[in-house]
């Protein structure tokens, strides 16, 4: 996991200046991260991004080679995805299965950017979603926030639902599942997308994967971090992966994929725990 040494706060150009100081000094107290004026040699710089024809600052990642990387809850991207991406019947919504009396509850274990956990939330699922890079949970919880106060102004009952069954936590996520096994809460599904390079992508998309490749650097951790979920898990397991790619090996080479459900890029295993269970592959 990437210290934040390589990232600072970048104080408002917004506003009036007492107030923008006092909130990056309130952002740079709760994450940890220093403000650029005490880290000068940082690479990626976290700000607020405004523009004339979308007045509402932005909580944002800027590095020199990218514009403004943030998260937007109302529109864009994941506005698009709530409306047109398939409904119940698409492939990511169908890995989380379904319970006899309710829908399953989620973890998702590396947020990221928040689309995944949009989606699911849409369709009415409770997503808690884990983010250990600082910057990135940061990111979260500004477009958590300012999205429920649109919905709230604009009275759309409808985000402020979704938005209510998206919850987060600033944290690593192999911790807090191994500490939740003890605690033995109830965790139906824990789902896991561990950064993969891909070579072909749209430029929007290139801009996030690299801010988000230099934060957290690349995936060193996720045998670790899906056998934490296997032990964590009620009911499944399920982790993304591209189209093509391996399966993430465990020690025990038999706890391998159930089911998978293929779309045209992207692929999700399943790790079914009462399979494992029933096989004595997992113990209660």
């Amino acid at each position: 996991m990437h210290t934040p040494d390589n990232i600072a706060i970048q104080i408002s150009p917004f506003g009036d200046p007492d107030q923008a100081l006092q909130a990056a000094q309130q952002l740079s107290q709760q994450y940890q991260i220093p403000l650029a004026q005490d880290n000068q040699n940082a690479s990626i710089l976290l700000g607020w991004h405004q523009t004339a024809k979308d007045p509402i600052p932005k909580l944002a990642l800027f590095q020199p080679e990218s514009g403004a990387v943030f998260i937007d809850f109302t529109q864009g991207k994941k506005a698009h995805r709530r409306q047109f991406g398939g409904g119940k019947g698409q492939p990511l919504v169908r890995a989380m299965g379904k319970l006899e009396n309710r829908l399953p509850n989620i973890i998702d274990a590396t947020a990221g950017m928040g689309g995944d956990s949009f989606v699911l939330a849409s369709l009415g699922f409770e997503v808690l979603m884990l983010e250990r890079a600082r910057a990135v949970a940061a990111l979260l919880e500004d477009a958590l926030r300012r999205g429920k106060n649109t919905a709230t102004h604009t009275h759309d009952t409808e985000l402020l639902d979704i938005l209510s069954r998206l919850q987060l936590l600033h944290t690593n996520s192999a911790s807090f599942l191994q500490d939740a096994t003890d605690t033995k809460p109830t965790i139906d599904v824990v789902y896991m997308d561990p950064m993969y390079p891909e070579k072909k992508k749209k430029a929007a998309t290139k801009k996030e994967m690299k801010v988000l490749q230099n934060l957290v650097g690349p995936d060193q951790d996720s045998q670790h971090l899906l056998q934490a979920a296997l032990q964590a898990a009620r009911y499944r397991v399920v982790v993304k992966r591209p189209k093509g790619a391996a399966i993430i090996t465990l020690d025990n080479p038999k706890l391998t994929p159930t089911a998978q459900i293929a779309s045209p890029n992207t692929r999700y295993d399943i790790y079914s725990i009462k399979a494992f269970l029933s096989a004595g592959l997992l113990t209660p």
